[in-house]
């Protein structure tokens, strides 16, 4: 007799009921098998997560009702699924909040489930999937499609949604203790797909997992990923260790799992015992993993094919192997001073690794590589609005800029000088290593503490009432509290420390960090229009060091997205002055070579460009070319063309295809749009608080709008109905590829480079129709018709 166990959430008593009775016919059917639930196994009047992971352990299959996506279940799931059990899952549909959930976690739908709204369903469903006697693997399917070349790390952290302190706090102990990891941050993008983490997972000995606080925004659904990860990493053996944020009530199953924190101190003492644990077994655990991968085997050549990550933070030191250098790139290269902007996923970070990578290879250049974590906003800005006058603010904003990079100059240099054997050391090196080490707290901390702690001295010391407006007397209380003297002192070690040869070149990425909705970005823009202000007399500053008569030579490159680039110029005073290099995609075929190039490296020569649309894909989906049918339901972005393949070669994985079918890709878009809603939301960002209600009321909407539409839809979401910012929200929805303009008669054009918006809405003018389409990305997920 086979054994089974059912898990199930107790929120929705209806659905308890039903599975109940469910179990009770089936186990009394002739399928010889014997189901059990948690509440079989109560003891001490509760359930103890050993017995229930026993019970699993000892299942031959595995049943759950993800109604309600109950946290229990998801781990229990994750955890069943990694000891490969076959399964049966089971959703009732007339919970319209549950399937909402599931449709926005979207981690399970290569999986699916059997829909019910009653016993009879359940028992019926059971008798169809047959999980006693199963045709599908899925598990064995899934662990067949990773990539043979998996980059070994130590720690996989999963990070909060919000881009708090406590996302900076994790990242910053890793670095802290080098442990090579890979970071989700759900900041970026709320959910991977399944397959990303399965191949995180088979890359790391050890899982860091945040959970939100029952407090914060979003944090349903992050805690349903969280849950199921985590139960797969246990589940996969993996040293795992789960944090959460006060409030927030443990699931039972994670009672001796979690630890709870309340502010950044606490969370900080668990981070370090965890990981100086984790120190101390590292290297057993890292040859323990590799035993384990050398087990996985594949069945077909779709198995093989790898495209590598959609997000360039996963995969930073293989970027530059299929990186697609242009002549833009080689102008970055060539020119001293550059700003790139781009929209999110357009390969702003690809190209600041290409450039580190492609830089580094002459051991002349020195790279300082500047990506903050997140900044301290509210300091900043109640700063700033102390100030008394314009002179003051923009003091300010250049002399903390001067502070930051300066600092981080030096403390990169630190660290080049003190790798350094000590019999290679000179009497310039001991000196400089002295005197930085006096200084400890200026210049070795990281670049968002570094700006935080600056922001809360010159609070402390009011220097807003300082000199009642003499701007000399302002000017030299900043400096001297900005440490200006001992900078000076510092920059002296500049030139003795870099010969004629060697070049300084420093890289800025992740300013939108600070970015946030709630933000006053008249301040932000400023700040961020202060660092292109002043970056030309950094520049200057360190060309020539009048001291010592020495140039040093000296390149700077600043990586802004579009969106933000657009907010900061409207406060310059003279925007035409700002040179940009501008990363656009929307020609097809630049954007297929990077699927191309992918496959082709990856495959180590085993694959031509051809291969890929000749032998791996149907060659027409609905009708036309499947390069044209991608090529519409996408944003032109290299993150969303990569993580659209991916996702129809993992399709086409889990249903046992040996090639790309249309199905497949017809329903890896539907797995897109999803991805493509959540991440959307996450780069709306800069306003409208009220803009999740308003895509969740485009649900089922008509892909042709019109004004009057839209309108209806914001006071169905109670927006404050002001007629002159209706067209403003319009625009906004446009800025964000949301809906396409009327630019002549049914053909609608898409704000895919911010450049293009004036263009755009002239075009839309003269036609005067008012009709908008909502884009073809977004279509499946919001079921437009």
């Amino acid at each position: 007799m086979q054994k089974g166990f059912f898990a199930y959430g107790s929120q929705i008593a209806s659905s308890g009921e039903c599975v109940e009775e469910a179990i009770e016919i089936i186990n009394n059917l002739d399928h010889g098998v014997l189901i059990k639930s948690w509440r079989n196994i109560f003891i001490n009047g509760r359930p103890i997560i050993s017995q229930i992971i026993k019970e699993i352990d000892e299942a031959d299959f595995f049943c759950a009702d993800l109604t309600g996506l109950n946290d229990n279940v998801l781990f229990e799931l994750g955890y069943a699924l990694s000891k490969g059990k076959p399964l049966f899952l089971i959703n009732d549909n007339t919970q319209l909040e549950s399937v909402h959930k599931y449709k926005e976690l979207g981690l399970l739908t290569t999986i699916g489930y059997h829909s019910y709204t009653n016993t009879k369903n359940i028992v019926a469903g059971f008798a169809i999937e047959r999980p006693f006697d199963p045709i599908d693997k899925y598990w064995e399917d899934l662990k067949s499609g990773l990539n043979d070349d998996l980059s070994q790390k130590v720690v996989l952290a999963l990070n909060s949604q919000h881009d708090t302190n406590f996302n900076l706090e994790i990242v910053n102990q890793l670095n802290f203790f080098r442990f090579p990891s890979v970071v989700d941050d759900a900041s970026e993008s709320v959910v991977q797909s399944i397959t990303w983490y399965l191949e995180q997972l088979y890359s790391v000995p050890a899982v860091l997992v945040q959970f939100s606080s029952q407090s914060r925004a979003g944090y349903e659904t992050h805690n349903s990923k969280c849950s199921l990860i985590s139960g797969m990493a246990l589940g996969l053996d993996l040293t795992l260790q789960m944090v959460a944020e006060k409030p927030y009530s443990i699931p039972i199953d994670f009672k001796d799992l979690l630890k709870k924190f309340s502010n950044r101190t606490e969370l900080s003492a668990i981070i370090k015992e965890y990981l100086e644990n984790l120190k101390v077994s590292v290297a057993e655990l890292l040859i323990s993993k590799r035993r384990v991968e050398s087990k996985r085997k594949k069945e077909n050549e779709l198995h093989n094919l790898n495209f590598g990550e959609s997000i360039a933070e996963h995969e930073s030191d293989k970027v530059f192997d299929y990186y697609i250098d242009n002549q833009h790139t080689k102008q970055l290269i060539k020119n001293e001073y550059n700003i790139v902007v781009g929209r999110k996923g357009t390969g702003k970070t690809a190209t600041l690794y290409y450039l580190n990578e492609y830089l580094g290879q002459d051991i002349r250049n020195n790279i300082i590589l500047i990506k903050p974590i997140n900044f301290e906003v509210d300091g900043l800005i109640s700063l700033m609005e102390e100030s008394n006058n314009e002179f003051e603010k923009g003091f300010l904003i250049e002399s903390i800029w001067k502070f930051l990079i300066f600092t981080e100059i030096a403390k990169y240099l630190y660290y080049k000088v003190n790798s350094k054997p000590l019999y290679a050391q000179d009497d310039t090196d001991r000196e400089y290593l002295a005197f930085i080490q006096a200084n400890e707290s200026i210049y070795l901390s990281d670049f968002s503490t570094r700006l935080e702690e600056q922001l809360k001295l010159l609070k402390e010391n009011k220097i807003s009432k300082i000199g009642g407006g003499n701007n000399k007397e302002f000017r030299l209380k900043v400096s001297e509290l900005l440490h200006d003297a001992s900078i000076a002192e510092m920059k002296l070690f500049f030139s003795r420390l870099i010969t004629k040869k060697e070049k300084l070149i420093v890289l800025i990425d992740n300013l939108d960090k600070s970015w946030r909705k709630d933000s006053k970005i008249g301040i932000l823009s400023k700040y961020l229009l202060g660092l292109l202000s002043v970056s030309g007399r950094i520049f200057k500053d360190l060309s020539y060091v009048k001291s010592t008569n020495t140039n040093i030579s000296f390149h700077l490159t600043i990586f802004l997205r579009s969106d933000i680039f657009k907010e900061i110029i409207s406060f310059a005073r003279e925007p035409d002055k700002i040179e940009v290099s501008r990363l656009n995609w929307e020609d097809p075929e630049k954007l297929f070579r990077i699927i191309e190039d992918r496959f082709v490296e990856l495959s180590k020569g085993d694959y031509k460009e051809s291969d890929l649309w000749d032998k791996f894909l149907t060659d027409k989906v609905n009708g036309i070319s499947t390069k044209e049918f991608i090529a519409d339901c996408i944003f032109p972005r290299p993150r969303d063309i990569i993580y659209f393949i991916r996702a129809c070669k993992e399709m086409a994985i889990s249903r046992g295809h040996t090639v790309i079918e249309e199905k497949d890709i017809i329903s890896a878009h539907g797995e897109y749009s999803s991805w493509v809603f959540k991440t959307l939301l996450v780069e709306n960002g800069v306003s409208y608080n009220q803009m999740e209600e308003f895509m969740y009321e485009m649900m089922t909407c008509n892909q042709i709008l019109k004004r009057e539409d839209i309108v209806q839809m914001m006071k169905n979401v109670n927006f404050n109905i002001d007629e002159n910012k209706i067209d403003e929200f319009i625009d906004h929805l446009v800025n964000l590829t949301i809906i396409g303009r009327e630019i002549k008669v049914d053909k609608y054009g898409y704000e895919h480079d911010v450049d293009k918006a004036k263009k755009l809405k002239v075009l839309a003018n003269k036609v005067q129709n008012g009709k908008y389409r909502v884009h073809n990305a977004l279509v499946p997920y919001l079921e437009c018709t």
